[in-house]
């Protein structure tokens, strides 16, 4: 179907924009960039499972992890 095939694209966008965005946060050392991340990478754990791609969701997971631990790391130092 053209419209199902336009929305799980999208959602790939979606969540690519979102980890962009969280890069260029973190860069400019703003704690948002975690929850930013976080979100792009549930997009993606979710495109992915659309696609049956399981090696995106399995980088995503991890990531998503790494965002967590990142998070928690720099709410101590704050």
């Amino acid at each position: 179907m053209m419209s199902e095939s336009i929305y799980i694209e999208s959602l790939g966008w979606l969540g690519f924009s979102l980890i962009l965005i969280g890069y260029f946060l973190n860069a400019k050392k703003q704690i948002i960039c975690f929850p930013i991340w976080a979100l792009g990478n549930i997009a993606h754990i979710i495109y992915g499972y659309i696609l049956g791609a399981y090696p995106i969701m399995a980088m995503s997971f991890f990531i998503l992890g790494i965002n967590l631990y990142g998070y928690i790391n720099w709410s101590r130092n704050l």
